[in-house]
Parts: C-alpha cells; sequence; structure tokens
C-alpha cells in the first residue's frame, strides 16, 4: 500500500479534473439544467442559487463503483463518513464537526427530515441506490428554509416515481464476505395519473467483526397522483434492524486481535415507521405545497460488559420517540423594477415526543434479562414553531440576489420521572433566527461566480440535555444547553462547458456555543456542553469529464481547518488547537469505463488524512490517527433481463479505522478496526 500511496495516489488526483461523479452518457441529458429543490423547498435551475450545490443523477449512481449510499456520498467534496458501530449507517460529516457531524448536517428524504431528536444516526441502509432519482448537496448553510441542524449542509435524496404507464420491477439477490446476503425488489405501476411504487431489502450478514452481526429489513412506499394543476403523495415506510456492538479494540489488540470484542453480549434493536402526505398546486398567482408526516421510532440496547460491577453497571436502554412535522409554504413570482422576483413564503411545525427507561442489573447474569432495576424514566419534549422567507431577483445581465430570514421558537421540556431532585427536570424557551444573503454572477457561458453570508443555528438533543449520571450523587441531571450558532461567509465558482463540470469555493464558519460532548472533566461526567468559539474554514474544489463515450473521470479534493478560536476545556487551554476527528485533506478519484453497450467497469480510491483522536482536544496525544487509502472496484454487466454485478470494498485491503479516541493519559488509543477486503455478488432480474 506504501507503493500505491507514493506513486499511483499521486497520478489519480494531478490528471483526473476535481469532481463530482462520473456524468451521464447520455450527451443530451448531460446539456440539461439542473434543477434542484433543496435550497428553497420548490423547483429551481441551479444557474440561479448563490450556492454550492452538487448533484448525483440516476445514471451517475448506476455508473458509480459505490455498493451504499454513503459510500457515494463520500466521493463528494466536503463530505467524510465514518463508522462507529460496523452497522450500513455510518456518521455523516459535512465541512468538519467531527463527532457531531451528524447533528450539523441536515438529510432529507423527499424533502422531510431524517435527523432524529437524539444521538443517533441517519438510517442510509432504508434507501436502495437504485430506487434514487438524484441527489443535491447544499454545501454549506440550509437553516433559513430547514431550521436546525443545516449548518454544515443539507443532503435531500429524490427517490424515483413509477412511470406512467408501465408495470416494472426488479427481484435480486446478493451473496458476499462475512457471511452476508441480502434480498431486495422492486415493483412500480402507474396509469396516466396514478402511480404506485414499493421497493422492500433483507439484509444479513455476520459482519467483520465478533459479535458484530447485523440483522435488518425495509420497506418503502410511494402512492403519487396526477391532476390538472398538481400532485398529491403519500410516502411510508417500515424499518427493523438488530445489530450486535463489538466495541472499540486498543492498540495492542489492533495487532493480536483485530476482529475480536470484549462485549460479547452488547447489542442495539431499532424499529421505525413513517408516513408522508404532500400537496402541491399551481395557481394563477403562484405554487402552493404542503407536507404533513409522523414518524416513530422503537430503540433498545444492552452494555452489558463493563468492569463497574460495584454500581451494577450493566445497563438496558428503552427508548421511543415520535415526531409530528407540517410544513406549508408557497411561492411567489412576480415583475417589479424591470426585474423577476421570487419570494417563498413558509412555516414550519415540529413537535418531538420522547420517552427512555433504563434499567441496570448484575452483569454476572448475561443477557438484559437481569437488568430489571429501574434507574431512569426519562420523558421530553420539544416544540418548534418556524416563519421563513426566501426573495431571489434576477437582475440585468443575469446577476442573481437573495435574501432571506427566519424566526424559530423553540420550546425544551426533559424530566427525569425516577428522581424527584429538582436539577432532573428543566424547561427552556429560546427565540432562535437565521439570514443568509447571496449573489450569483455568470461571466460568460461557461462560468459563474457566487457569494454568500449567514446566520445557521443547532438546537441540543434530548441526549446532550440529558445525563444519567451528572448529578452530585452522581444521579441523572438535566441542563438543557445554549443552541449554537454560526457565521459563514463563502465564495465559489462554477465551470460548466459540454461535457466538463466543476466547481471551487473557499468558506469560513465561526461557531459561538458549539455543543459537543466532554468526558475529561470528573466533575462534567460523561456530559454535554457548550463549547468555547471555534472556527471551520476550508477549500472544496470537485469536477467530473466526460473524456470520450466510453469514459468518464471525475475527482474531488477537500481541505479543512477546524480549530478552537479561544477558551478552554476541561481546564485545558484549547486556544489554536485542532478539533478532533477532521481530516484536514481528503481526496476522492475514479471513473467508469464502458465496454460496449452491456458491460462497465467503476474504480474509485478514497483517500483520508490524518486526524486529531476523539477526545484530544488539548492535542496532547504522542500520536494521530493515520492517514488511509481504499479503493473500490464494480463491474456490472447486462444480460437480456439479468443484471450482474461485483464488487470489491477495500481492493488493497488496507488496515484502518476511520473512528479513534486516545487514553486519559494520551499514551495510547481505542479504535472501531473497519472491513478488510470484501467481495459482494450480485445477481438482479428487471421486468417491464
Amino acid at each position: 500500500m506504501g507503493l500505491f500511496r507514493r506513486h499511483l495516489l499521486p497520478w489519480m488526483f494531478i490528471s483526473v479534473p476535481s469532481g463530482a461523479l462520473a456524468v451521464s452518457s447520455d450527451p443530451a441529458e448531460r446539456l440539461l439544467p439542473d434543477v434542484v429543490v433543496t435550497a428553497t423547498r420548490f423547483s429551481e435551475s441551479i444557474d440561479k442559487l448563490p450556492s454550492g450545490v452538487s448533484i448525483v443523477n440516476a445514471e451517475q449512481i448506476r455508473n458509480s463503483a459505490a455498493t451504499t449510499l454513503p459510500e457515494l456520498l463520500q466521493q463528494l467534496s466536503g463530505i467524510h463518513t465514518r463508522n462507529v458501530d460496523g452497522s450500513p449507517d455510518p456518521q455523516i460529516d459535512i465541512r468538519g464537526f467531527g463527532i457531531t457531524g451528524d447533528q450539523n448536517t441536515l438529510v432529507l428524504l423527499d424533502g422531510q427530515r431524517m435527523n432524529e431528536n437524539e444521538l443517533t444516526g441517519i438510517r442510509w441502509s432504508t434507501i436502495p441506490l437504485d430506487t434514487i432519482e438524484r441527489i443535491e448537496v447544499l454545501h454549506g448553510s440550509g437553516s433559513v428554509v430547514y431550521g436546525a441542524g443545516a449548518t454544515g449542509g443539507v443532503i435531500n435524496i429524490v427517490t424515483r416515481a413509477a412511470k406512467p404507464g408501465r408495470i416494472s420491477g426488479t427481484g435480486g439477490v446478493s451473496f458476499g464476505s462475512y457471511s452476508g446476503t441480502e434480498f431486495n425488489g422492486t415493483f412500480n405501476a402507474a396509469g396516466n395519473n396514478v402511480g404506485l411504487a414499493l421497493t422492500a431489502n433483507a439484509l444479513r450478514t455476520d459482519n467483520y467483526r465478533v459479535n458484530n452481526a447485523l440483522r435488518q429489513s425495509n420497506l418503502q412506499g410511494d402512492l403519487r397522483y396526477l391532476f390538472s394543476s398538481g400532485r398529491a403523495l403519500l410516502k411510508f415506510g417500515l424499518d427493523d434492524q438488530k445489530l450486535e456492538l463489538p466495541a472499540n479494540r486498543t492498540e495492542a489488540q489492533l495487532q493480536t486481535d483485530r476482529k475480536g470484542t470484549s462485549t460479547p453480549r452488547d447489542f442495539s434493536t431499532r424499529q421505525g415507521a413513517y408516513v408522508t402526505l404532500r400537496g402541491e398546486k399551481e395557481t394563477e398567482f403562484g405554487d402552493l405545497a404542503a407536507d404533513l408526516s409522523f414518524r416513530d421510532n422503537h430503540r433498545t440496547a444492552l452494555f452489558d460488559d463493563y468492569n463497574l460491577d460495584g454500581f451494577n453497571a450493566k445497563t438496558f436502554v428503552n427508548s421511543r420517540s415520535d415526531q409530528w412535522l407540517f410544513n406549508p409554504r408557497m411561492k411567489l413570482p412576480f415583475a417589479a423594477f424591470g426585474m423577476e422576483h421570487e419570494l417563498v413564503l413558509g412555516v414550519n411545525f415540529e413537535w418531538w415526543d420522547y420517552r427512555s427507561r433504563r434499567f441496570t442489573g448484575p452483569e454476572t447474569v448475561p443477557g438484559s434479562a437481569s437488568a430489571d432495576i429501574p434507574r431512569t424514566d426519562v420523558v421530553a419534549t420539544q416544540l418548534n414553531r418556524a416563519i421563513y422567507f426566501q426573495h431571489a431577483s434576477t437582475l440585468p445581465k443575469g446577476t442573481v440576489v437573495s435574501l432571506g430570514g427566519r424566526l424559530q421558537w423553540v420550546d425544551n421540556r426533559a424530566n427525569d420521572r425516577f428522581n424527584p431532585a429538582v436539577y432532573a427536570s428543566g424547561r427552556q424557551s429560546r427565540m432562535v433566527y437565521a439570514y443568509d444573503a447571496g449573489l450569483r454572477q455568470p461571466l460568460g457561458e461557461a462560468f459563474s461566480a457566487y457569494g454568500r453570508f449567514g446566520r445557521s443555528f443547532r438546537i441540543a438533543t434530548v441526549d446532550e440535555n440529558y445525563n444519567q449520571f451528572g448529578g452530585p450523587m452522581f444521579d441523572s441531571i438535566v441542563k438543557i444547553l445554549e443552541p449554537q450558532t454560526a457565521h459563514t461567509g463563502e465564495l465559489g465558482l462554477d465551470y460548466k462547458q459540454k461535457s466538463l463540470r466543476a466547481r471551487a469555493s473557499l468558506y469560513r464558519t465561526n461557531l459561538n456555543n458549539e455543543i459537543s460532548f466532554i468526558n475529561i472533566d470528573p466533575f462534567l461526567f460523561f456530559a454535554n456542553v457548550n463549547l468555547p468559539p471555534t472556527r471551520r474554514q476550508g477549500f472544496e474544489l470537485e469536477g467530473s469529464w466526460t473524456v470520450t463515450g466510453a469514459l468518464d473521470i471525475f475527482g474531488s479534493y477537500t481541505f479543512i481547518d477546524a480549530r478552537f478560536r479561544k477558551g478552554d476545556f476541561g481546564g485545558v487551554d484549547v486556544s489554536g488547537n485542532l478539533v478532533p476527528l477532521v481530516p484536514r485533506h481528503k481526496v476522492s478519484a475514479g471513473g467508469t469505463y464502458r465496454l460496449g453497450s452491456s458491460t462497465r467497469a467503476a474504480v474509485v480510491m478514497n483517500y483520508v488524512g490524518e486526524q486529531v483522536f476523539d477526545n484530544d482536544q488539548a492535542n496532547t496525544a504522542t500520536g494521530r490517527m493515520p492517514d488511509y487509502v481504499t479503493v473500490d472496484l464494480k463491474v456490472t454487466h447486462q444480460m437480456r433481463k439479468l443484471l450482474l454485478s461485483m464488487a470489491v470494498n477495500n481492493l488493497f485491503d488496507e488496515k484502518y479505522f476511520s473512528y479513534a479516541i486516545r487514553n486519559s493519559a494520551g499514551t495510547s488509543f481505542s479504535a472501531l478496526p473497519a472491513r478488510e477486503r470484501n467481495v459482494w455478488l450480485t445477481v438482479k432480474y428487471q421486468f417491464d
């Protein structure tokens, strides 16, 4: 691998223009204007947005070497993923927020929020790649339109509707390393006005580590009705997952027993359901739209192997949360003062309801049955009410100027009903706001420049406001944290000419009251806190090029400098220190080669630079997380109605990890080892 890093990696980066993903093989498709809905909640040309936007369409997804959605997103500039539990749902991080990347990146499925109001990850594995029509990534804040948690950026996944007048579908099976088996199927049926799309999959794998077996199944449905002046959509889904948790390996264990576990009985489960109803209507005044959605999640977890027997430290967690969302909005186009204008007005209502009971029991008795001593009974709610506007004016010579603002009222309540102490409950009401102002200026036929400045915010999750052991008697405590705020400035340049596209951007984000975790201060036992002032600044470069009718190539480069601006953390002065778990350099490069009309081969290389260990805000550990390079390869062949594919992940068998935490002395670390080389073979039957 050293030879590869020294010789092949520089060649791939220098010779390939940086970019998103391989472009479509259809020249006519490549010339169509890019339309996104992420920035305003309505369809909008990318040429009118003063923002950095990456778009990945269905053809690009089919041509890529990725087999999962996180693998695909990792190839884009500014996006980093890390796996902290061995599941197919890794953390996502846009623009360098480290361990809180999930809470600073907003993920939408067909415009609806997937993020939870607790410290749980996005369920990427519930969205098969072949059901996606396109992916829209808004780099930088989307708080004006979407509210909290969008400081790093917004990812909107748009799923495919059934094609009118057709009945079609697929059925497939995959076999892979670590006793992996996956069954998946889709069914689509549509007339002139009504369309139904269904997708289901079931995955079973022992995974790379001992005690890391995964069992999950998912079902998604999409019913759409078109009428003369609009459409209606009903979307629903069910998911069920059980995952065994192997925990970290020490530095020594990574050398002697990389696949082993010290927690052979730990596990987690997740069951979820959601339903969304959307209506859209065109009127003579403009466009109207509204969403009403409900989501229910039930999670359990057993942590059974910890050396705190005197405290009966075995813990079983049983949590449930519900979420209601209602988002009516309108877009009003009009002309005034010799210019074209578009005004988007919207209202958001969000209601979260959370319940969690936690039990302990003697570790000498394996399993969750003996965790029968109640310790906590937490109930929490969060109510969000917001109004927002987004206005864009098109000036002479194509200049677009935009201005937006948002006011949001947040009410948080949390209470541990098992603990009668005053400090075990809390309530907070805040008014927070966001704004942005931007400009896009065409520079000839191929270039356009953009700039924006804005303010965003994040509200602490339930898990960040509650600490089971933080009270004066090592009992529970509720401390509702202050909202996190950020100011971001960005300058960018887009290039689009025939089959060559590129984007470059510079940005800086200054944060106050950033919300994060602290476990180095014994008086803040495993607590979340508001950090001293921090900063993220960086450079993003991406591009794609259709070299010939048979060859597409792409690449991306990201530089991120994430630091504390001033202050102390756990009693240590951290002024100027690097924020943990943020790689300063990240490179992706690859391409697709089509061998005739039936066969294509895709390869992608990902390089992730060294990082500061988690919990090393003091930057005093004796080492850093090492950099790593992975290469993925996928070959597909169409044989009439059969699609055959072979995917090889981590082709050169790199021994790496994407998450590690230092020990208390800073002399060593423990980490979650990533998969070695693994292979998946897929056979899929297609009918229409």
